[in-house]
């Protein structure tokens, strides 16, 4: 005879999103009690914090969950520095350029801290390569817009020399470095962590 057991199954995952509403409550609840103190111009750091928040998360999921929510996370995160800077610095016009910070950068930079974070190499090496990447395009836009464009006033006379370092610097961050010597060290260091 089939006895059913009265004990419910818990998905680990309902318990983060749980936590993570919480979470998300008592940051809203302290940032309507403490806006007149904290100023106005912090509120990107919800955008920050909410981000960090969901990469913690999916730090209890398994691959499948936690490799799209980390990228969610990431990009969430780097939304919100974005835009902390462009607060800061009253400067929106970066926006043509700084794109390249949510992709490839984010994405990349989410697939590199999750496979750090469960020891997966070749996640490790998809993200540095996406994060390599947008880190050069950052940098070649950024050249482009700001010194050939002028979109930040600055003059033209030093825009090709600086567009052509930057292309150099582009090409040498393609070119890298040995990553199998990366992967040997990380996953050395992962070996430390789980032996102790």
């Amino acid at each position: 005879m089939n006895q059913k057991s009265n004990q419910q199954t818990f998905n680990p995952a309902v318990g983060i999103l749980a936590g993570l509403a919480i979470l998300v409550g008592i940051l809203f609840l302290a940032d309507g009690m403490f806006a007149d103190r904290l100023g106005a111009n912090l509120w990107p750091l919800r955008t920050i914090v909410l981000g960090v928040a969901l990469f913690v998360g999916t730090l209890f999921m398994d691959e499948k969950i936690g490799v799209p929510l980390s990228i969610v996370s990431a990009t969430t995160t780097m939304t919100g520095v974005i835009l902390m800077v462009h607060v800061l610095t009253d400067y929106w016009a970066t926006w043509a350029y700084s794109w390249t910070l949510l992709y490839p950068t984010a994405v990349g930079f989410g697939l590199l801290a999750y496979g750090l974070a469960k020891s997966n190499p070749k996640l490790r090496r998809t993200g540095w390569r996406h994060t390599k990447v947008g880190l050069g395009l950052f940098l070649v836009f950024g050249v482009f817009f700001e010194f050939i464009i002028g979109l930040g006033g600055f003059n033209l006379n030093y825009g090709w020399p600086l567009l052509l370092i930057s292309l150099g610097l582009f090409a040498f961050s393609l070119r890298g470095f040995d990553l199998k010597e990366y992967d040997r060290l990380l996953d050395k260091e992962a070996d430390k962590k789980a032996s102790f």
